[in-house]
C-alpha cells in the first residue's frame, strides 16, 4: 500500500467527502465541473486505487450492465493519520521551514471550530511532551 495521495486522489476524497457516497460516474460529474478533460476511467481507477490503499469502502450493486460500486470514505482513520504523517514529514524534510510556513497559513484559514479542536489536540501533546521531560 503506498502511503501517499495525489492531486486527483485527494480530490475524489473531497467529493466523497461532501457526498457520503457516490458511484465513479457521480464522481465524474463533479470533478468534470473543475476539470477540462477527465475520462471516467481515469475516476474509475482513482477510485478503484483509493480502495485498494483501505481508504474507500465499497458496496456492490448488480445490475444490467454489471456490478456497479458504490464508493465511501473509509472508517479507518489509523491508516488517513498514517498517510498525513507521512506526507507532511515529507514535506518538512525537503522544504523545512516553508512547510511549517505553509501549514500556518493554513491554519489561518480554519473556521472557529477547528481551530478549537486543533488547539486542543496541541495542548495535550504538550502535556505528553512536558511528562515526558520530567
Amino acid at each position: 500500500m503506498s502511503s501517499t495521495i495525489g492531486e486527483l486522489e485527494s480530490e475524489v476524497l473531497k467529493v466523497l467527502q461532501g457526498s457520503g457516497n457516490a458511484t465513479a460516474s457521480e464522481v465524474l460529474e463533479v470533478l468534470a465541473k473543475k476539470r477540462d478533460k477527465i475520462a471516467y476511467t481515469t475516476v474509475s481507477t482513482t477510485l478503484d486505487r483509493l480502495y485498494k490503499k483501505h481508504l474507500l469502502e465499497r458496496k456492490g450493486i448488480p445490475g444490467p450492465g454489471g456490478v456497479k460500486y458504490v464508493f465511501s470514505i473509509g472508517k479507518d482513520r489509523k491508516i488517513r493519520t498514517k498517510i498525513v504523517e507521512s506526507s507532511f514529514g515529507r514535506l518538512t524534510n525537503a522544504f523545512g521551514d516553508s512547510a511549517y510556513s505553509a501549514l500556518y497559513k493554513h491554519i489561518e484559514t480554519l473556521e472557529p471550530e477547528e481551530l478549537e479542536r486543533l488547539k486542543k489536540q496541541v495542548d495535550k501533546a504538550l502535556e505528553k511532551t512536558r511528562c515526558k521531560s520530567v
